[in-house]
């Protein structure tokens, strides 16, 4: 399942880019809500139990998740690829870790080892190196730069919060309806922003990147990444994610033709060194631990 996210996470850069050619970034945000979230419900209505709406206890969780990872998360991720460009976009986004990994001491109760605490050092250098590489003249505004860094908590936020809900609908519906939810709320800002948006049809390669973000980047996606979450430590699943700036890095280098600077390639090379620690972690200690904690 981390593959499959890595992989659609990772080509959604260069790919949210070819977007913005076929449709502005709030009604690509519209329809990737809407289509993937009912795509998903309809795989709920094959499933054995056919179940369509979550527990009456769940909808307020379902709501806050989907205002943090559906809404505030992909609004600023899309505007942070347009004011800094895709590859930066991802590097600064994926400072995740380091805001959920603080926030499940607090919210889970998560202990921070000395590889945790290495990764974490290793990521906001990576984070540092993008900003240094963004400055000067002609480099973007500081508005790309915190719209970064603003999807990355919020998602962190979300990854954390998911943990902390212990949902008793299927992971699958759960899902879905966190995209539905936030569907209103999109077309409520698509209402006021109605004349600053736009949609070009002929725009063969837009419309196929709209067509990656719906089915490949939301509804495969998180389909994948919430079990995902479920079965892992909150700072090791986010952690486990540094894999995706370096692909939206590559990616965007060949599909947008998007230049490489000295800062970006020591950036990645902190994510590499941090994702290393991740790997590199000792197994038995973390399942004994787990399986203490269900004990208890």
């Amino acid at each position: 399942m981390l593959v499959v996210v890595w992989l659609c996470w990772g080509l959604s850069y260069p790919f949210m880019a070819w977007t913005l050619e076929a449709v502005d970034l709030i009604t690509a945000r519209l329809l990737a809500n809407a289509g993937a979230g009912t795509l998903l419900l309809l795989l709920c209505l094959r499933s054995p139990g056919r179940r369509i709406l979550p527990h009456r206890e769940e909808w307020r969780g379902v709501f806050v998740l989907s205002l943090l990872i559906m809404v505030i998360f992909p609004f600023a991720l899309i505007a942070g690829v347009m004011l800094v460009g895709p590859g930066q976009a991802a590097i600064l986004n994926y400072t995740m870790p380091l805001w959920a990994s603080l926030l499940a001491v607090p919210v889970l109760g998560e202990r921070l080892d000395r590889r945790t605490l290495m990764a974490l050092g290793l990521g906001l250098a990576s984070v540092l190196l993008v900003l240094t590489g963004t400055m000067g003249p002609e480099g973007p505004s500081g508005l790309g730069v915190t719209l970064g860094l603003v999807a990355g908590a919020t998602f962190g936020a979300g990854t954390v919060l998911s943990k902390k809900l212990r949902f008793r609908s299927p992971v699958l519906l759960i899902t879905a309806w966190q995209l539905l939810l936030g569907t209103p709320l999109a077309f409520v800002v698509w209402l006021l922003l109605y004349d600053h948006t736009y949609l070009h049809p002929d725009a063969g390669r837009g419309l196929f990147g709209l067509f990656y973000m719906i089915i490949f980047a939301n509804a495969l996606a998180y389909a994948a990444w919430f079990p995902v979450v479920g079965r892992l430590k909150a700072s090791v699943a986010s952690l486990s994610l540094l894999v995706v700036p370096c692909l939206g890095v590559a990616s965007s280098a060949v599909l947008v033709q998007r230049a490489i600077g000295p800062f970006d390639v020591a950036a990645l090379v902190c994510v590499l060194g941090a994702i290393a620690l991740v790997v590199r972690r000792p197994v038995a200690p973390l399942a004994a631990e787990e399986t203490r904690r269900q004990a208890g």
